[in-house]
């Protein structure tokens, strides 16, 4: 039941043309089985299992069979919020202010490009008490590459992160949330975790509302969720003032309610003891 709960509020954040967009692609996928059931079941089943299977836990960072992400903790008065694919000389200073001002914590998940371009927000970032993870050296799609490309990308990315921030870094969260079992097993090798998220609320959205993004995170949002958001936008010149404005609302409401924000390693040894974030 709590799983059931968790997946309804994972599709009631997402926005309705994105919706739509699902359900044609679960209607041809329907049709295409059924186009191939007329040969034998077994014979179709045999083909299709294995690989639909990891094609959706290549594709779907919730789901979880073999490439094993942390997506969501469990907590009743802690949430962890993390902003992927920065850092931005505009948004994130203004970003760590308004998180100091609620004394919240997060992770940022940092391209390495613009970690270089931006050292000094970097910095501000690490001195602010928030944690540091790999995005990638860019924005590329890394399940779309070799073992060999892969891991020379992940090695590179990581050790120029590292320099910069003086610490080791341990949480990756691949762009788009798309990986692959076989690069799993390689960060697992390199003592990399892998970070995924509970609830994304389409902040890069290009006429996304500052209303919009808060309803999505009010409806969708518990303790114990990894909440997604984007302190920049990859490969668009776009500052994410709406999701500023709508999370400055976000967190007066976690405030009221009691509710505290923390960084995903916070999270993941609250999760494991099993004891409430001071």
């Amino acid at each position: 039941m709590e799983l059931e709960n968790v997946y309804w509020r994972i599709w009631s954040a997402i926005p309705s043309r994105e919706k739509k967009k699902i359900k044609l692609g679960a209607f041809l996928a329907g049709g295409l089985f059924l186009g191939i059931s007329k040969t034998p079941l077994r014979k179709s089943l045999a083909v299709l299992a294995p690989n639909t299977l990891f094609l959706i836990d290549t594709f779907c960072p919730q789901i979880n069979l073999f490439a094993k992400s942390f997506w969501r903790g469990r907590s009743q008065r802690s949430l962890a919020l993390s902003f992927d694919d920065g850092p931005d000389p505009f948004i994130t200073p203004h970003l760590v202010e308004l998180l100091e001002r609620y004394q919240a914590r997060a992770t940022f998940f940092q391209l390495v490009e613009q970690a270089r371009r931006y050292p000094q927000i970097l910095k501000l970032i690490k001195a602010s008490g928030h944690e540091i993870g790999l995005h990638g050296l860019n924005h590329r799609k890394v399940h779309l590459m070799g073992q060999r490309q892969f891991r020379k990308n992940i090695e590179k990315g990581r050790k120029q992160l590292e320099d910069l921030l003086g610490e080791r870094v341990l949480w990756y969260r691949p762009p788009h949330g798309f990986l692959r079992f076989d690069q799993y097993l390689i960060l697992k090798k390199l003592g990399l975790k892998v970070a995924g998220w509970t609830i994304g609320v389409w902040d890069t959205d290009e006429n996304v509302t500052a209303k919009e993004i808060f309803e999505r995170l009010r409806r969708s949002v518990r303790p114990g969720d990894i909440v997604l958001l984007h302190d920049s936008v990859a490969e668009r010149h776009r500052p994410q003032t709406a999701m500023l404005k709508a999370l400055d609302v976000f967190l007066a409401s976690l405030s009221t309610q009691g509710i505290k924000a923390v960084t995903i390693s916070d999270l993941w040894e609250e999760t494991k003891s099993g004891q409430k974030i001071q």
